[in-house]
Parts: C-alpha cells; sequence; structure tokens
C-alpha cells in the first residue's frame, strides 16, 4: 500500500498523522460531498474576512496599542505575506499527509492565533500572532478547492469550486461592514476574538464531515506531466482577473473619498462588486457543465471589462452602482470555470500542491492590482504635476486619475478574455467518462 506520509515514524508520530474517519452515516450519504463543500466553505469565508476585516480597524489598534503607522501597516501585511508564502509548500504537504488533517490543523491553528491577537499586549506580539493566523489561513485556502477536487464528480467540480468562491467573496464584501460594527460594540479586539467560536464549529465540523484523503493509489503518484499549455493559460488569467478586481477595489476609494463621501457609504457602495460575484459564482458552475469553458471565460471577463468602462465613463453613485455590478458578475462567471480548468490539469494526488498555486496565483494578483493601479493613479491623478486649485478642484484631479486607471484595468481584462480563447474547447466537468489527466480519477485506498 502506497501512501505519501514517511514510514520511520513512532507510534505517537503517527497518532498525530491520523485522519480521523468520518461516521458511516455520513460517509454513505448521497449529500456528502455537498456536506464537503460547506465545511470548506467556512475556511474560504474566514479566510477572505480577515483580509479585509483588519484594515477598518488599523488606526484603532495603533491607538491602543500607541504604535506609529508604519508598524501597524505590518498588521496588514504579516498575515498577507504569510498566506501568500506559505501556500504552495502546505498544499505540498497536504498532498503527502492528508488534505483533511492539514485543513483540520489549519482551523486549529488559525483559531489559536486569532485569539493570541485578541489578547495581543503590544504591536509586536500582535504581529507574531497575524503571522500565526496568516499560516493558518494558509493551510485552509490550500487545501479547500482540493478538497473540493478530491470529493465532488468532476462534472459538478465548477460548480463547488463557484459556491466556494461566493464564500470568499461574501467574506471579502462583509469584512469592513462586520468590522465597523464589532469596532463599535467591543473595540479592536473583538475583531479577532470572533473567530474562536467561528474556528471551534468548523473544526468540529471538519472531524466528521471531511473524507480522509491521505492515501492514493500507484498509478496517481507516479501520474505523468500537467496540460502544462492549459496550466499555464489558467493560472494566467486567475492572476490578471485578481490583479483587475482588487486593482479597482483600491483605486475607487481615493476618488470617493476626494468627493467627500462618507465612508461607511463608501464600503456599502464598493460592496458591490463582490456581492455580485457572490451571486453569479454559483450559477456560472452549474451553466459550466453545459457551456463551453471558453463562453463563461472569456465571456465573464469581456463582461468586466465593460463594467470598468461604464465606472470609466459615468462617476455618479448609479455609474459606480452599475459598474461594480458588471464587473463583478463578470469575474463571478470567470473565476469557477477558469478554477476548475485549472484543475483539471493535474491528477488529483497532486490537487493540494496545484491548489496552493492557485491561490498563490491570487495573492500575486491581488498584490499587483494594488500596485499597477496605485501607480497608474498616482501619474494621473494629479496631471503634467497639478496640484488641486479653485480651478482644479481634487475632485476633477481624482476623476482624471480614476478614469485613466480603470481604462488601463479594462484594456488588460479584454487582453485576459483574448487569452482565455486559447484554451482547449472541453469545459471542465462535462465529460466524466472521459479519463481523468494524468492518472485517473481520485480513488482512495481506505473508507473515507
Amino acid at each position: 500500500m502506497d501512501t505519501y506520509a514517511p514510514t520511520t515514524i513512532s507510534r505517537a508520530q503517527r497518532r498525530w498523522l491520523r485522519e480521523p474517519r468520518r461516521p458511516a452515516a455520513i460517509r454513505e450519504s448521497p449529500r456528502a460531498p455537498w456536506l464537503v463543500l460547506g465545511t470548506v466553505c467556512i475556511g474560504a469565508f474566514m479566510g477572505q474576512l480577515d483580509v479585509s476585516i483588519v484594515t477598518l480597524a488599523l488606526p484603532h489598534i495603533g491607538a491602543g496599542l500607541h504604535a506609529s503607522a508604519g508598524a501597524v501597516r505590518w498588521v496588514a501585511l504579516s498575515y498577507l505575506l504569510t498566506l501568500t508564502a506559505t501556500l504552495v509548500a502546505v498544499g505540498h504537504l497536504a498532498d503527502r499527509f492528508g488534505r483533511k488533517l492539514l485543513y483540520m490543523y489549519g482551523f486549529a491553528v488559525f483559531t489559536a492565533g486569532s485569539v493570541l491577537c485578541g489578547l495581543a499586549p503590544s504591536i509586536g506580539l500582535l504581529i507574531a500572532a497575524r503571522l500565526l493566523q496568516g499560516l493558518g489561513a494558509a493551510m485552509l485556502q490550500a487545501n479547500s478547492v482540493a478538497l473540493i477536487a478530491a470529493t465532488l464528480p468532476r462534472r459538478e467540480l465548477a460548480r463547488g469550486i463557484g459556491v466556494q468562491g461566493a464564500a470568499q467573496a461574501v467574506g471579502l464584501a462583509l469584512g469592513p461592514v462586520i468590522g465597523g460594527l464589532l469596532l463599535a460594540f467591543g473595540g479592536w479586539r473583538l475583531i479577532f476574538l470572533v473567530n474562536l467560536p467561528a474556528g471551534l464549529i468548523g473544526l468540529t465540523l471538519g472531524w466528521f464531515l471531511l473524507p480522509r484523503t491521505r492515501f492514493a493509489p500507484p498509478r496517481e503518484r507516479s501520474a505523468a506531466r500537467w496540460d502544462r499549455r492549459a496550466l499555464a493559460l489558467g493560472l494566467a488569467g486567475a492572476g490578471t482577473a485578481y490583479l483587475v478586481m482588487f486593482g479597482a477595489l483600491y483605486v475607487i476609494p481615493y476618488y470617493l473619498a476626494a468627493s467627500k463621501v462618507p465612508v461607511a457609504l463608501a464600503g456599502l457602495q464598493l460592496a458591490a462588486l463582490p456581492v455580485a460575484l457572490g451571486l453569479v459564482a454559483p450559477l456560472a458552475g452549474r451553466l459550466a457543465g453545459r457551456l463551453q469553458a471558453r463562453a463563461l471565460t472569456g465571456g465573464g471577463l469581456l463582461l468586466t471589462a465593460l463594467g470598468l468602462l461604464e465606472l470609466a465613463a459615468l462617476h455618479g453613485v448609479a455609474g459606480r452602482a452599475l459598474g461594480l455590478a458588471l464587473a463583478g458578475a463578470g469575474l463571478g462567471a470567470f473565476i469557477p470555470a477558469n478554477n476548475a480548468a485549472v484543475m483539471n490539469t493535474a491528477p488529483r494526488a497532486r490537487a493540494g500542491t496545484l491548489s496552493g498555486v492557485l491561490n498563490t496565483t491570487r495573492g500575486l494578483g491581488t498584490a499587483l492590482g494594488v500596485t499597477v493601479a496605485g501607480a497608474i493613479y498616482a501619474a494621473t491623478g494629479a496631471p503634467g504635476g497639478k496640484r488641486p486649485t479653485s480651478a482644479v478642484p481634487a475632485v476633477a484631479l481624482a476623476g482624471h486619475g480614476l478614469t485613466v486607471t480603470l481604462l488601463a484595468l479594462a484594456a488588460l481584462a479584454v487582453a485576459a478574455a483574448a487569452l482565455s480563447q486559447a484554451q482547449r474547447r472541453n469545459p471542465p466537468g462535462t465529460n466524466s467518462s472521459a479519463p481523468a489527466p494524468s492518472g485517473g480519477a481520485y480513488s482512495p485506498t481506505l473508507p473515507r
């Protein structure tokens, strides 16, 4: 029997590396794959919630811990950098030792880091606790898509990824809203401590509902090469999509601030994008089994470009709402089909590693979006080096910078749409009778 775990470990060590078995009633239930998806969505939601929930609290953290703005910035950066830097390594470990095992440990580490963040007496210890929290989030995110791929039939893979993407979008959208309520109710420490009950619920559900995934047959382990061209195109598209999304979400608030839009109202307006993404992604996942993947990926990115062009042309409230909703709907159509296509390029025994690569690409795209959009806006928000005057007010300069930046992001979306059409015509998961890529369908040798 082949196993990814080392054979030279003690019995005590094996106890900590053993994945608990699901109850028979869960294993045999026809709803078992969807129970797995629901459990995975909790981790997806929490991971993205903690990306956005802390931004609103940073000034309060600095005041409470008497820390400088530069030091407080690392409260956000330490989490994001740890999350991005460890995803691939964690995914590889999950392929070796079991995705359920790493996912459950991820809940434990994430929850412990959250509690330490809430109790931190100094900015240094808070940053250290955020590093631990980021590692736990990486253990959750690197395994989320892999667990879905290991459990759902291939014809349902895009649908499952769509639901998981919706959970991430909802977490991203609700972060500022929940953060504001918690700050008003109990202070900044509560935004971390609230993860304790959520983490315990996720850990309990993971124990009972997730399948064991530690063992794989030899033909999976010695799988042949991936479809490298499809993989490269899919990862490039994923990175560009997140670059466009977070580039827009980064630059629009600067225009809203110049327009004197209240912070609470600005947050509600920006939520139109992730909310639309969350509504469309599950539907797109269902359609992925009926439509060509290229119709969803290319069409979704073109719709995103249309939304950005509408935003560039109309800066009013109605224009912002419509443009953000169109952009979010387009991304909701693109992400499930594209991610399913990426996951189908590798054998399921390597799904953890590939899931880590996919999530790392998303993180890099996010960082590039902030960098690229910020640079374009800084260069064009004050044309010719002009400063706001009575004749050229700040809002006019901000509007010019916003227009140029959104046009550039729309051009990137169109280019990515054209690139997506170079992928193969086979939609992800539509041909369940076809052999799985590079080694066949996932089939663990132990009861799950």
